[in-house]
């Protein structure tokens, strides 16, 4: 090798070097870098204040839900009871039965996904 190829080589391996150095070693990269990780943080931090405020909303939309569900079927169960209704025994066992598993997998399932890791 003559030595200007030498030489070239030397610059070529200090330039890829220097290239590969970590970029927030230079005051102006750190603080670019410290700009982007507050707007980071805060980012995530107004979404975990959206997500806590969409639960709330969404826990009261599903219990009202529920408890409209519950009334309804109670409702339909007194006015059996009372003759305004008259349904066979096995479709009110089957209402009360499925209305009671319906009801509690739904509210299992959104509650579980509204607040994961906490029910």
């Amino acid at each position: 090798m003559s030595e200007s190829e030498e030489k070239a080589k030397e610059v070529f391996k200090r330039l890829i070097e220097s290239s590969s150095a970590d970029p927030r070693s230079s005051s102006l990269s750190q603080g670019e870098f410290n700009q982007y990780d507050q707007e980071e943080r805060k980012a995530r931090l107004d979404s975990f204040v959206q997500d806590i405020r969409e639960r709330k909303k969404f826990a009261q939309w599903i219990f009202w839900m529920v408890v409209g569900w519950l009334v309804v079927i109670l409702g339909i169960i007194i006015a059996e009871g009372i003759g305004w209704l008259n349904i066979p025994e096995a479709v009110t066992i089957a209402l009360i039965g499925s209305t009671t598993v319906n009801v509690t997998a739904f509210f299992v399932i959104v509650t579980k996904y509204l607040f994961p890791g906490k029910s």
